[in-house]
């Protein structure tokens, strides 16, 4: 292995833990979100225009 091939790995190895990082804290997001969605009482949820009562 030459010397161009070990710095375009180690560039493709930082960016995958950039992405890596990026991804976890978008989950890390997504989560907290969901969980605050459901805690919220019925009286707190938005609503929704569209929805009509039978």
């Amino acid at each position: 292995m030459d010397f161009t091939e070990k710095l375009r790995l180690r560039g493709k190895a930082e960016e995958d833990r950039f992405f890596a990082e990026l991804d976890r804290q978008l989950i890390e997001a997504m989560h907290d979100k969901q969980k605050r969605d459901n805690d919220m009482s019925p009286a707190e949820e938005p609503e929704n225009p569209n929805f009509q009562e039978k």
